[in-house]
């Protein structure tokens, strides 16, 4: 007994030995399947190596080399189990087992397999198979199995990080093919860097609000470091990462904006990370728009709506500045410039766990407040007048009267300044004339100060008269402040036309055949 252990163990002492001097796969891994099929004592011995995007190669059967080995896709049959579970399987009956379904077409019984690994990482699996043999497969079998591998360890760090190497310089082969066509479409007058590259656009305002933040911005974009900016809806806060970005280093980059509400977890991240498909004949890559945006800047708006899935992703990108694509196992490397938006408090997300602390960490190196309309009243008509006549000609110029400055100024402006452009775009084509007024803005503006005139005249005014005489005088002055536009007023009082007009009549206001 003691002479066949000793015997074996020399045998695998000798193994080691000629798998430690070669890093050649046409020579380790037969080498190593003949050495377990002689072992183990079964009809079949099959060794798949594990390969870049992920499927696995047929190159052993028996301990002899197979140049020409099938190939399965990644995660298919027992061997895509084993390399996600890491975790030994097998089976005495594989008519019963759906992971067995290849080996019940060829006439296998039972089937075993395990994973061929180091430290964690799968580089095969090695499948023993039982056709005319009565053998039946035990937990004694893996275990000798596994203590043969443990013995031959160091060699198997050797072949696992020779593979490592191998499939980085696969892929960066490849990355040198995708750049090379770029370069060759670049001379061709087509540069797909292009596409992102934008110019930098006026941010108008000149309240001393604006002016800080101004000031601001142009001292993060000579820092390089990631910035959060914060503010309402409508602010600009794109229009300021758009300054930062054209006004650093990274200016002849690229700039890719996207908004982290407008898409579900699975999109949002195929989007930002790029996202690895097909099949081993024909590899299918997405780059993301971190790999799009390398040596440039990523404009993450809304970045509150990211899952916590996305955002410890993000953090680990920030980190190591590599990523993973979806479905993919190679990382890629990418630098980039984080500039995200909010108009939440961040802070207390994280309180409610709802955002991660080490997340913001890395993206509020730097902090930046966009103001609000109600902040800057001072720059709103100047930024009306901009909008007013932005790509006109001077010939179609026009100018806003005082009444309607003074309702822009006094206006709410929910929407702020995004809302403030709609505004003044639908007035221009509204006024026929040269000059905009107040019947050319949009309802919202001129009832909500109507309201706010009235209630305010109400109060100062106030007399005692009967409802009929209030009832009248609330007409007349709603009539009055909306220029005698009776259908507006007649839906700000909520009522018809028809009942207006007959009330104006009642008045005295009106004849009977207008009524």
């Amino acid at each position: 007994m003691m002479d066949s252990v000793t015997k074996n163990l020399t045998k695998i002492q000798e193994i080691s030995s000629i798998l430690l001097s070669s890093l050649d796969e046409s020579v380790f891994f037969p080498t190593l399947g003949k050495l377990l099929h002689d072992h183990v004592g079964v009809d079949k011995t099959l060794v798949y190596t594990v390969q870049e995007n992920g499927s696995v190669r047929l190159v052993s059967k028996n301990g002899k080399l197979l140049k020409k080995g099938k190939t399965l896709e990644k995660g298919m049959g027992a061997s895509g189990h084993v390399i996600r579970t890491k975790k030994p399987y097998f089976s005495n009956n594989t008519d019963r087992d759906p992971l067995f379904q290849e080996a019940q077409e060829e006439g296998v019984r039972a089937e075993l397999v395990i994973p061929i690994s180091h430290e964690g990482i799968v580089i095969g699996t090695i499948h023993f198979q039982c056709i005319e043999s009565e053998k039946e497969f035990t937990r004694d079998d893996i275990t000798a199995v596994l203590e043969i591998l443990n013995e031959l360890r160091h060699p198997l760090a050797n072949m696992k990080m020779y593979l490592a190497a191998k499939h980085l310089n696969e892929s960066l082969l490849r990355q040198i093919e995708v750049k090379e066509k770029e370069i060759q479409k670049r001379d061709s007058g087509v540069n797909l860097g292009d596409s992102f590259r934008i110019e930098e656009k006026e941010i108008v305002g000149k309240s001393d609000a604006m002016k800080t933040l101004i000031h601001l911005a142009d001292k993060v974009a000579q820092a390089d470091v990631n910035a959060l900016l914060i503010g309402e809806r409508g602010v600009g806060k794109e229009m300021v990462g758009r300054r930062i970005h054209c006004r650093s280093s990274r200016g002849e980059h690229a700039f890719i904006s996207i908004d982290c509400s407008a898409l579900d977890e699975l999109a949002l991240e195929r989007e930002i990370f790029g996202e690895e498909g097909g099949n081993f004949k024909e590899m299918k890559v997405k780059n993301g728009l971190l790999e799009l945006a390398n040596g440039g800047t990523l404009f993450l708006n809304n970045i509150d709506r990211l899952t916590l899935h996305l955002q410890s992703k993000l953090h680990n990108f920030l980190n190591e500045k590599m990523a993973f694509r979806v479905g993919g196992h190679m990382p890629y490397r990418a630098s980039v410039r984080l500039i995200v938006a909010s108009t939440k408090d961040l802070n207390e997300l994280v309180v409610e766990g709802a955002f991660r602390e080490d997340l913001l960490f890395a993206i509020n190196t730097m902090i930046l407040k966009v103001p609000s309309l109600k902040e800057r009243q001072d720059d709103i008509e100047t930024l009306a007048t901009h909008f007013l006549n932005l790509h006109k000609k001077p010939e179609a110029q026009k100018t806003l009267s005082p009444g309607v400055v003074k309702l822009l100024r006094e206006y709410n402006w929910p929407g702020n300044v995004r809302e403030l452009q709609n505004v003044i775009e639908r007035s221009y084509i509204l006024s026929d004339g040269m000059i905009v007024e107040r019947d050319h803005l949009a309802d919202s503006v001129t009832e909500c100060q109507i309201e706010e005139e009235l209630q305010e005249d109400n109060i100062i005014n106030f007399s005692e008269m009967t409802l009929d005489e209030l009832e009248k005088r609330h007409i007349c002055m709603t009539l009055e402040h909306l220029g005698g536009n009776k259908t507006k007023t007649a839906k700000m009082l909520g009522i018809t036309v028809k009942t207006l007009y007959n009330k104006l009549h009642s008045y005295g206001m009106i004849g009977n055949k207008e009524a």
